[in-house]
């Protein structure tokens, strides 16, 4: 008979909660739909009230916690940047995948600076950036690393190659992904980018008008 563990290809999770958290009923539901989904393989809930010593195991400071495979994430968190997780954990063996959970980790970490020397040194490597800013699951703490970074190379010819893809970003149906893509057009300083600029201008979005127009203005002055 087949081993039926054979077949399995999503990922394990592990959670800690604890009776008083107020985020914790929510992230436990989010795993609970990704194992009914498939998203993940099995979900191993443990309560800090009735087994404390694993925080010192699993060397966590507050909770929820959850590690999805390799992939660890604290606090409150959206389904979205869950099964971002899920999926890095399935394709850890892939080497763009590894790169962008690898950046993901530093840029939330506040490591920056190592992310932009890797950049530097390999021009390819902001394709992994642009992965996490185009992912509705990328956390904050990500997202305002990718700033810092676009921040570094603005008005370079790498951001400059980047507008199409900036470009077309801006039709996303995440608004935070749009108002980046939106404020990075701006960064680039090229003309190429007015176009979508001037698309913004009519955004439902009222923030995210004022953001295509700010852009606009750093370009044409």
């Amino acid at each position: 008979m087949n081993d039926p563990h054979q077949n399995i290809t999503s990922a394990k999770a592990t959670m800690l909660l604890s009776s008083s958290c107020p985020h914790c009923p929510s992230v436990l539901d989010s795993l609970s739909k990704m194992v009914k989904a498939g998203d993940i393989a099995s979900l191993e809930v443990i309560n800090l009230e009735q087994t404390p010593d694993a925080m010192d195991i699993f060397k966590v400071r507050s909770v929820p916690w959850v590690k999805i495979g390799n992939h660890e994430l604290t606090g409150n968190q959206t389904l979205e940047a869950l099964k971002q997780r899920a999926d890095w954990a399935k394709n850890e063996s892939n080497k763009s995948t590894q790169l962008i959970a690898e950046f993901d980790h530093l840029l939330s970490d506040g490591q920056v600076n190592n992310v932009i020397d890797t950049i530097k040194r390999d021009k390819s490597a902001m394709a992994a950036v642009m992965s996490l800013l185009s992912d509705s699951g990328t956390v904050l703490s990500t997202r305002i690393g990718i700033g810092v970074i676009f921040e570094e190379f603005s008005g370079t010819d790498l951001v400059k190659s980047l507008v199409a893809d900036l470009g077309d970003l801006t039709s996303n149906t995440d608004s935070r992904i749009r108002a980046d893509a939106y404020h990075y057009l701006g960064l680039t300083q090229d003309k190429s980018a007015v176009s979508f600029l001037e698309a913004g201008k009519n955004d439902k979005d009222i923030e995210i008008q004022e953001i295509a127009r700010d852009s606009l203005e750093e370009i044409l002055g």
